[in-house]
């Protein structure tokens, strides 16, 4: 998360998400439907998070104009 022009999570970081919430799949297929629902929101609320840390780092005004 180093790289000054990346912003949230790298696709790679996205598909581990996914595949750590969907070990928990239900059973039931009329739930399934909310449960996409649950999983695209953890997703966006998770990104939404990485993209507020790395805005915090290029506002930082004690590191380099370079980092």
């Amino acid at each position: 998360m180093n790289d000054p022009l990346h912003n949230g999570l790298t696709r790679g970081e996205l598909e581990y998400q996914l595949r750590w919430l969907l070990r928990r799949a239900p059973k039931d297929p009329a739930r399934l439907a909310e449960f996409i629902g649950e999983v695209v929101i953890t997703l966006i609320d998770k990104n939404n998070a990485a993209q507020a840390r790395a805005a915090m780092v290029r506002d930082r005004s004690d590191l380099p104009e370079d980092f």
